[in-house]
């Protein structure tokens, strides 16, 4: 297993470098300093430095500007790692080894292993651009627990594998990528507390965020950086982002081996 994501990371990566992957990074990086910018703008030019009285209550802090910006810069991680892990099997169908692939006797753990291995890299670049950005423009880091924050960080990686799991097999379904991921994002940024408290969103939508690794994820990490928690006082959003894993581990497992039968069969006849 180990040989396969071993392989699998070192053509991703010569791929990052040589081609079109790079145009990837940048576009994430530009996306979370662009949310960086509108919250920076949006405090201090539209709402004149003054919160809702809610604001601190929901979040535990007063801090806007670093709770905005860890949200864009977690949610642009979120996003590279849902996006290429989700893309991985269908960009080998397009360029035509998917049946390669799918014929080695090698374990496909290995090649999301890889996959994922590879892609640690590119968002911890993005993460740290991003965070450094941010400080310029007020995200203060001073209380950061910073081996809870890194202990959540990982964790997260893996909740986002799981969902990229789901991802992957719908776009294998539709024979799509642009409006299966760019709908999940979408849905995403809008009910998981990127740059606003959920409960402030109606009551009919706030479920949705439930369903969202994301919400919880981000949730603890803001807790372990902005208030310096410990790891045990954000038992559980952790165990609410373990569970929405285990859901969706099984959801994308399931749907990814139907899609590799379903393409074989389309293959062979």
């Amino acid at each position: 297993m180990f040989h396969v994501a071993k392989a699998t990371f070192i053509r991703n990566t010569r791929v990052m470098i040589r081609a079109y992957p790079w145009s990837f990074v940048i576009g994430h990086i530009f996306s979370g300093v662009y949310t960086v910018l509108f919250a920076f703008f949006a405090y201090h030019y539209v709402f004149a430095g003054q919160l809702d009285e809610n604001f601190a209550h929901l979040t535990g802090s007063s801090d806007y500007l670093s709770y905005a910006i860890l949200g864009g810069a977690f949610y642009a991680f979120a996003v590279s790692t849902l996006m290429n892990v989700s893309r991985s099997l269908i960009t080998e169908l397009r360029e035509g080894t998917l049946e390669a692939v799918l014929l080695t006797p090698s374990l496909r753990r290995g090649y999301f292993l890889g996959n994922v291995a590879q892609q640690l890299m590119r968002t911890l670049f993005e993460f740290s651009v991003i965070v450094l950005v941010g400080a310029v423009f007020g995200l203060t880091l001073s209380h950061t627990n910073v081996w809870s924050a890194v202990l959540v960080w990982i964790l997260s990686t893996g909740a986002f594998f799981c969902q990229a799991l789901v991802l992957g097999s719908l776009m294998l379904w539709f024979r799509d990528t642009y409006i299966t991921q760019n709908t999940l994002f979408a849905v995403m940024a809008f009910v998981s507390g990127v740059t606003f408290p959920i409960p402030y969103l109606p009551e009919w939508v706030q479920p949705l965020g439930l369903i969202m690794p994301l919400a919880p994820a981000l949730d603890a990490f803001r807790q372990c950086v902005i208030q310096g928690a410990p790891l045990h006082a954000v038992s559980p959003q952790l165990f609410h982002m373990a569970a929405l894993s285990l859901v969706y581990l099984v959801i994308g497992v399931w749907g990814i081996r139907r899609m590799e039968k379903r393409v074989m069969e389309s293959i062979f006849g």
